[in-house]
């Protein structure tokens, strides 16, 4: 706990040296900060936290789990309920996994130990993200975020595959899971509640991301950055793919950018890309953390959990690129969303979506 103040409170002082030392760079990052929180991720993220809540609140997560007990009980050894986090962190990306986990612990439907579980491979980038952000918007080519979309998703489903066999021995049964009975509550107090809980999930992100855009900055101005990557030269990595890595181990967002304006080979980015994403960095580190604050969760294990995800996807990443090359190669030269290849790849990825959506319909009108 020491040694956490220590570092706590040098970030501080460092962030205000760099809010006195350089104060027009600090402002406009703030600035880009905010815009991108109003813009994005404000309305983005806000409708699936509150129909999160929604659909927690009125136990679709119990009914769905007892559909899905055999597929999860198969690949994660978790009770069913685990696919609710699971698929919706996959759609709607971060910090989502976290907060349907940690609502799911403080109602009580997970033990602390499932959560622990399930966080390794529920919270994750979402496909706006990966295909919008990133694919389209750095890369200026889809296909890269189809190829990012599934290396994260394979990453996560090997990581959590893994994570069963550290588990600690529960009472977990081969038998059909739990299904919680629970009073039915007013609609207009579902809707008040879940609404109010997702305005205080989304400023607590917007707090992080202007913080850790602002901490970003002032490491850049000061040169820490590139510095750093100085420092590890030996590797066979250009110095802006280096300096762009060791910036999006601190906010993934713009080390995504800086590596997709690097002159590396183009396999090589997005492996790094997909590290990157796959990890979070210490800003998705931060918020994450801080929805998780009522779930006393080994912190240690996660960031070991979200490593082992970050390499198997970077890993998966490598494999999978010489297939989507090939279907990119397809399409027309101009890369667009309404391409042949994008439509398959398209296809391949709203698969699983699908899969869930027709699950959760099912769960929900068939009450048990």
């Amino acid at each position: 706990m020491r040694k956490s103040s220590v570092l706590a409170g040098f970030c501080a002082c460092f962030l205000i040296y760099g809010l006195l030392r350089y104060p027009s760079a600090m402002l406009a990052s703030s600035a880009s900060s905010v815009t991108l929180w109003l813009t994005k991720v404000f309305p983005s993220l806000f409708p699936f936290l509150a129909a999160c809540g929604i659909l927690l609140r009125i136990g679709a997560a119990e009914r769905m789990g007892h559909f899905l007990f055999p597929l999860t009980k198969f690949l994660f050894g978790l009770d069913g309920i685990a696919a609710f986090p699971f698929f919706l962190g996959i759609l709607s990306g971060y910090p989502m996994g976290a907060k349907i986990t940690a609502q799911l612990y403080e109602k009580k439907y997970i033990s602390l130990d499932e959560a622990q579980h399930i966080l390794v491979c529920s919270n994750q980038p979402g496909p706006l993200f990966l295909i919008g952000t990133i694919g389209a918007g750095f890369f200026g080519m889809p296909f890269c975020g189809y190829l990012l979309l599934a290396s994260s998703f394979c990453g996560a489903v090997t990581t959590g595959f893994f994570w069963r066999f550290r588990r600690k021995k529960t009472s977990l049964s081969c038998a059909a899971p739990r299904l919680l009975s629970s009073v039915a509550a007013p609609l207009t107090e579902i809707l008040s509640a879940s609404v109010a809980d997702a305005i205080n999930t989304i400023l607590l992100i917007g707090g992080y991301l202007i913080l850790f855009g602002a901490l970003s900055e002032a490491m850049e101005q000061t040169g820490i950055f590139l510095r750093l990557s100085q420092g590890i030269q030996t590797l066979s990595l250009s110095a802006e793919a280096l300096q762009g890595f060791c910036s999006g181990l601190l906010e993934m967002t713009n080390g995504a950018y800086l590596l997709s304006r690097s002159p590396d080979g183009l396999r090589l980015r997005l492996i790094l890309v997909s590290f990157l994403v796959s990890f979070g960095g210490l800003s998705i580190l931060g918020q994450t953390f801080g929805v998780l604050s009522a779930v006393p969760i080994d912190q240690k294990d996660y960031l070991k959990g979200k490593c082992t995800h970050a390499l198997c996807s970077s890993l998966f990443c490598g494999i999978f690129y010489s297939f989507f090359e090939q279907n990119a190669q397809k399409a027309v030269p101009v890369f667009s969303f309404f391409t042949e290849t994008a439509f398959t790849l398209s296809f391949l990825w709203l698969f699983p979506s699908l899969f869930f959506l027709g699950v959760l319909c099912h769960a929900l009108i068939h009450k048990r």
